[in-house]
């Protein structure tokens, strides 16, 4: 039973960090991250008096059930650990970004938190940036290296020889597509679109058999969808992917590829409503959506909700045949020890086992041991292991969802987050209002490169050695 170990879901509030949405249930124990509990003071009791060590696991990337569960086991398996488990995940919140804000705030406001569960793309650096984490193999040795080169996403966290988070959940982007729609649109499911031209042609078709149908729908105001059709294209917006100097936008790669999705846009070949979590498996379901530029593991929740109709997922299609190998954004969370944790090697410690192939197989189901529904483990991205994403790609309803194309990281430094709202503000003007192309690059290329500019003058040691 684990009526003895703390185990709290604690509603947001004022004296939670990241204020995000809100959690559910209520508690009368009084937090370890309680606003103006100091890391000195967190510890000073438990550890030396022979009681149990008290983690604080804040998480801020939703799949709450698996998660609860995971924390539930580690202690079973751990009894002289107890995890006070933070969340504000079950209702929608801010932006990752506002997110980001918030959780520096919250750290810098002296609330203890010993994991976190954060976005991967954004947030590791932008914490190692403003002091607000602590590098990872100064507590967990060789250990913590070992285990980054079993990870998918290592790229990210990886920098200026220091490990600043462990990768988590992994979230590639594809095509996803409804085969069956395309088979009735007379199209060969077997060959989805493999060029910018065969797209064309395909949305042609499903458009002209289907004329209430969107052939192709994706996210208005995101980047991280776009990248990969630049960097398909053989382009990039970046001098390199991680700690760019240098903003790229003004070349023609990338202005042919805003111009490629600004012609979606007047052929209504896509969404006029912006996508969200909520929206996106109704409209595919609906057949409002032929095809998706999104997450691959969405294909997971489709088979689950609609298991008469193929859904299928394939690369992303690039600008002519035969360039470069196709690869995507794998996007995703990760684990963290912030700047205020009261017990890091503890947190370490419980890190390195939520990373294991051990724990990742039962968080995705590969071992049934936690008895978690379809749904709650498809709410957790697709396995950031290597080896339990090949053992998952053998099972039928994976198949689809385990992309086997690589990923990069997308440009991170500590501007990422700005850079990446100027952009996708930018993608909105080009989708909703037609915008011209190449003026509004010239725009954002200033933006950018100033963004850039200012990150580099503010952290001069974290580019000396990248």
């Amino acid at each position: 039973m684990f009526s003895t170990r703390v185990i709290r879901l604690v509603a947001a509030s004022t004296a939670v960090i990241l204020l995000a949405g809100c959690g559910s249930g209520s508690t009368s124990y009084t937090p370890a991250g309680q606003a103006g509990q100091t890391p000195a003071a967190a510890t000073s009791g438990g550890a030396a008096s022979g009681a149990k060590v008290h983690l604080v696991y804040f998480n801020a990337r939703g799949a709450e059930v698996a998660e609860r569960k995971l924390v539930e086991r580690y202690m079973r398996d751990h009894p002289d650990v107890e995890i006070e488990y933070l969340s504000t995940t079950t209702l929608s919140g801010p932006s990752d970004t506002d997110a980001i804000a918030n959780l520096i705030f919250n750290i810098q406001a002296n609330r203890v938190v010993d994991v976190a569960k954060i976005e991967v793309s954004r947030t590791p650096l932008d914490l190692m940036a403003a002091n607000a984490s602590k590098e990872l193999t100064a507590i967990g040795g060789d250990q913590v290296k070992t285990r980054t080169q079993s990870l998918l996403n290592a790229d990210y966290v990886t920098v200026n020889n220091g490990v600043w988070a462990l990768p988590y959940e992994y979230d590639p982007f594809g095509y996803v597509y409804n085969a069956s729609l395309f088979k009735d649109a007379g199209l060969d499911p077997d060959k989805p679109p493999q060029t910018w031209a065969e797209l064309r042609a395909t949305n042609t078709t499903l458009k002209s058999k289907n004329p209430n149908v969107w052939p192709i729908c994706q996210p208005i105001k995101n980047l991280a969808k776009t990248l990969p059709i630049i960097w398909n294209a053989g382009g990039d917006i970046w001098d390199r992917d991680v700690l760019p100097t240098k903003a790229l936008l003004v070349n023609p790669i990338v202005s042919d590829t805003y111009k490629f999705i600004s012609e979606w846009s007047q052929n209504q070949w896509m969404n006029t409503d912006e996508l969200t979590g909520d929206n996106i498996t109704q409209l595919m379901i609906s057949r409002k959506c032929a095809a998706l530029n999104g997450s691959s593991n969405a294909v997971l929740g489709l088979q689950n909700n609609d298991p008469k109709t193929d859904w299928r997922v394939a690369p992303f299609p690039s600008k002519d045949a035969g360039g470069q190998p196709p690869v995507t954004f794998g996007g995703g969370s990760a684990l963290g020890v912030p700047s205020t944790a009261a017990h890091p090697k503890e947190a370490v410690d419980f890190m390195l086992w939520l990373t294991s192939d051990d724990a990742q197989r039962l968080k995705w189901g590969v071992n049934k041991d936690l008895g978690l529904s379809d749904d709650d483990i498809f709410a957790s991205a697709n396995p950031v292991s290597k080896a339990v994403s090949e053992d998952l790609k053998k099972e039928a309803r994976w198949k689809q969802a385990i992309l086997t194309i690589p990923s990069r990281a997308a440009g991170i430094s500590p501007a990422y987050s700005k850079i990446y709202d100027v952009l996708a503000s930018m993608q909105e003007r080009i989708i909703r209002s037609n915008a011209n192309v190449d003026e509004e690059l010239t725009t954002v290329q200033k933006q950018a490169q100033d963004l850039l500019d200012q990150s580099i003058a503010s952290y001069p040691s974290l580019y000396k050695g990248a």
